[in-house]
């Protein structure tokens, strides 16, 4: 059973629980991806495939971060499609950390007109909805709430969530979130509803969950992002979603909901929205310049001031408590979890060096309780639901 930890706790338990040379030893020699991850191998000397593969990774997947000066060219062409329109683009907002840079960045240092587009899931914390406020009252920028329906995320991720409990799989641990890929959609709408011709989204390459049943690479010659590779994704996702189902009938219920998150919406790249909105420009910013973590925190505190919530251990995913309740279960269903993955893409980038992500691992590695027991409350399934795991 996974250890649990609450903040106060976190720190100082972790030096008890595993030590630094114990931690070293159980993962791979170059990144820090755990020895124990399923469907991860490890050569003589302890690096992992990812590692052995990072040139060939870089590769199919493409080095996605243009020149130095990229990025200005697209703001050129963010406003002149705002030309005689109310705004020059539109701003996917969660109130996390990534977004509310990203937002800070359009308004104070490209001086562009913005619309944020924001969805409150039944798993974020006050505080985050306290700095959603505070940041577009800081930016004077409109806010727009998505109509998406809280009742019905909770509901889909509490059928999810007790289908898992049956059937201890990643894909179900994917579709937790499927209601939140709506997202993707309703911001087009919105851009198109407002007359907005570019939509600017803040996820970084530093995110990327190379395993598991969302895993996906595009060929080599292909940009992950390019109408083909999307497609490519989308028929791969099928062809896992029909085996998975002929293994597990009883996930059934969950099609409509999953085929949309998982192929139509499951980023603003995919066929089904380039077909839709063909008119309107996408922009993942941090794809065009550095993304500096560090700068960005300090920026998001210091100028904005916005808090952490509660019982994180991280900035990183602090806008949901869910992201807490889907590491422990990645953990133990893929021995894994999305901070060993974060934290190893940027180690492998040379951001940061081993002992440093071993270090950050140390707490922000660890499980909140406090935020697990609110996604437990949330969906309603009581304090013990995980403990027979």
């Amino acid at each position: 059973m996974v250890t649990i930890f609450s903040p106060q706790q976190s720190s100082r338990a972790s030096k008890n629980h595993m030590g630094i040379n114990q931690q070293t030893a159980e993962r791979c020699t170059s990144c820090i991806l755990p020895r124990s991850t399923r469907g991860l191998n490890f050569n003589q000397d302890g690096v992992c495939d990812i590692c052995s593969m990072q040139e060939k990774l870089r590769e199919t997947n493409g080095d996605v971060e243009e020149k130095p000066g990229d990025i200005e060219k697209i703001i050129r062409k963010m406003r002149d499609l705002g030309k005689h329109r109310q705004y020059d683009c539109l701003v996917g907002f969660s109130g996390g950390r990534d977004s509310t840079y990203l937002l800070h960045q359009l308004v104070r240092i490209h001086k562009l007109r913005c619309v944020a587009a924001y969805y409150r899931t039944p798993f974020t914390d006050d505080v985050i909805e306290q700095n959603v406020q505070k940041t577009v009252n800081l930016l004077d920028v409109p806010l727009v709430n998505m109509k998406i329906s809280q009742e019905f995320h909770r509901q889909y991720a509490r059928k999810v969530l007790l289908l898992w409990k049956k059937t201890p799989r990643p894909e179900l641990i994917n579709l937790l979130c499927a209601p939140c890929k709506y997202v993707n959609a309703q911001v087009f709408r919105i851009a198109r509803r407002y007359g907005i011709k570019s939509i600017v989204f803040g996820g970084n390459k530093y995110e990327t969950f190379q395993l598991g049943a969302a895993s996906f690479s595009s060929k080599p010659g292909h940009h992950v992002h390019s109408f083909t590779s999307q497609a490519r994704r989308g028929f791969l996702v099928l062809k896992r979603g029909i085996s998975f189902l002929m293994k597990h009938p009883h996930c059934v219920p969950l099609i409509p909901v999953g085929f949309k998150a998982s192929v139509l919406y499951i980023n603003p790249h995919t066929p089904y929205l380039r077909l839709h909105y063909s008119d309107i420009v996408r922009i993942d910013y941090f794809r065009h310049t550095k993304y500096d973590e560090s700068e960005c925190n300090s920026v998001i505190i210091s100028e904005l001031g916005w808090c952490l919530p509660p019982g994180c251990n991280s900035y990183w995913r602090a806008d949901c408590s869910m992201a807490e309740l889907k590491n422990l279960l990645f953990q133990r269903t893929v021995g894994l979890s999305y901070m060993d993955a974060y934290l190893s893409n940027f180690l492998r980038s040379g951001e940061i060096t081993r002992d440093e992500a071993l270090s950050r691992l140390e707490t922000e590695g660890k499980t909140s309780q406090y935020r697990l027991e609110h996604a437990i409350r949330v969906l309603g399934v009581g304090r013990n639901f995980l403990d027979t795991q």
